[in-house]
Order: C-alpha cells, then structure tokens, then sequence
C-alpha cells in the first residue's frame, strides 16, 4: 500500500557513527511506499537529513556515504572522525580533546579562546556533504533546529546557506564556535535534547512524527574519581531527562539496537545500517496503522 495523501516527518537525532542506522531507517520506508515529508536533524542527523532532503534515494546515499567514511580522505583525518561524532559527549567525545589538550596545549590558554576546535574545519567537512546548496535545492522539505545563544532561545532554521545551518547543528558550545547568522550565534540544540522532536511538529504542524533516537543508555556506575567527570555524568543525566520528555511527544520511536558502539568507531558500518532496518521494520505494522488512522481522518 502506498500512504500518499498523509504526511510523514522524521526526527533523526545525533549519535556520531550511530547516526548511519538512520540510512537504515529510510530504506526501509522508501521500500514501503511510506511517504517522508519533512525531516529535521541534529548533528549527523542534519548531515544525513541534508543529503538525503537534497537527493531522495536511500540506495544511493548508503552509497555515497559508506564510500567516504571508507576513504583514505576520512579514514587518515582524526578531526573528521571526532567531527562526525561530535554530539555523542558523554561517550568520552570531551575526555578525548581534552586528552588532545593536555599534550599539546595549556588549559589556561583555552580559557582565552572562543572555542577549543576552529570553526574553519567543522565547515569543511559539512560542505562535502552539503555543498554549496541552499534550502530552496532540497526536494524535501527540511529543518535545522539550534540554539542562539545570544538571546537566549531555540532557533529552526528553514531558510538560506544548508552549510551555515547544518555547521550549527554541530558546534558542540565551547568546542567549536558558534555560528553567526543574521545577528545570531547559533549552536547545537543537542545540549537541550539530541532527538528534535518538537522542532519536526513545527516544520510539518499534524504530521505524524517518527523520532530515532540513537543515544546509549546511561549504565550505572561504582563512583567518580575527578572532578570533570562529574560535570560530565550531570550533563549527560540531564540531557538524557530532556530526550525522554522529548521522545514522549513523538507517534512513534525508533530505537535501533547498535549496543555499546563507540560514536567514533567506523567499523562494521553495515551493522549499523542493518540495525536502522531492523528496527523500522519491527515498527513497520505500527507505522502503517498509524498512517492508515490519519488517512481515515482525513476524509472525514
């Protein structure tokens, strides 16, 4: 059955090398003729929601994408790796700069700069994904959900340079600079929750919301030994609290079964891929219920 009157609009949420079950995820819907009608993204879920907005075939972006994360290009650059990771920062993403910048630079200096990774680099990356396109190129309907942090508040971007918007989604505050964009400073959303569930109710308002989420579950621990570790624990506590309220908004959640795969690790990447299409087929009768009850509303 092909679903083509209802609306569909998917959350895609961060997750570094996790982030690839969601290739997995619209495969599956591109096979059942379930529409997708918007999507919204935070970090590679803005990478990923970007490409496959720009170009709506999920075969040829697993395509794509497998053959860069394989490339020498990518393979050799260390910041490109931690780049594409960058939301996960529970999973040891800041222990792992921080280990950087204990061998090669004083703490102290950092307290005077306005970010600990250059912004330049970040961009870089983003455009070989997103080119040199602009919301009014995408074939899909797409948002980027960010945080100004000069006001303060939440900001969805719709409109404009896809690479100033989806470098926002990724510039992790303190970590990379924020960007600015008409008189704001924009950063990722995902300090607030890392699945942008109620920015998807906003870009397709009565829409049906499949959010994925593909953080790890946060493990009980013994006890903490430094100081930094704690703030860290603390952040990750309240960023997981905020998710959950977030994921409660959604009609469906997809929750791709990876394990306790580091966001930095590019291996077995079909794994990953495998793990998204598990899980939308899992929920496919769910999915197709669901839209079938909005279609019956809608011709009432």
């Amino acid at each position: 059955m092909v679903f083509g009157k209802s609306k569909v609009v998917l959350a895609l949420g961060g997750g570094g090398s996790r982030g690839l079950a969601h290739l997995g995820v619209v495969r599956v819907l591109e096979r059942a003729g379930i529409p997708i009608d918007g999507i919204v993204g935070t970090s590679v879920g803005s990478i990923l929601g970007t490409s496959y907005s720009l170009a709506p075939n999920a075969e040829a972006l697993v395509e794509s994408t497998l053959k860069y994360l394989r490339s020498d290009r990518f393979m050799n650059d260390s910041f490109r790796r931690m780049m594409f990771g960058a939301n996960d920062a529970e999973q040891n993403f800041v222990q792992l700069i921080f280990s950087n910048v204990r061998r090669s630079v004083r703490f102290a200096n950092l307290i005077r700069r306005p970010s600990i990774l250059p912004g330049d680099k970040l961009r870089e990356v983003v455009e070989e994904f997103v080119g040199d396109h602009s919301f009014d190129d995408l074939k899909i309907p797409f948002a980027v959900p960010t945080i100004d942090v000069r006001e303060p508040r939440e900001v969805l971007i719709s409109e404009g340079k896809l690479v100033d918007a989806v470098t926002a989604s990724c510039s992790i505050p303190g970590f990379f600079p924020p960007v600015e964009m008409d008189g704001m400073l924009l950063a990722d959303v995902g300090v607030i929750s890392s699945v942008p569930v109620e920015a998807a109710r906003e870009l397709l308002p009565g829409a049906l919301v499949i959010a994925i989420d593909l953080s790890r579950e946060l493990e009980p621990i013994d006890e903490i030994k430094r100081g930094w570790d704690n703030i860290m624990r603390c952040e990750a506590i309240a960023g997981r609290k905020l998710t959950i309220m977030a994921l409660n908004q959604a009609d469906v959640v997809l929750r791709p079964e990876i394990g306790e795969k580091f966001w930095s690790d590019f291996s077995d990447l079909e794994a990953i891929i495998a793990a998204g299409e598990k899980e939308a087929e899992d929920h496919l009768e769910e999915i197709q219920g669901r839209l079938r009850g909005v279609m019956r509303f809608l011709k009432k």
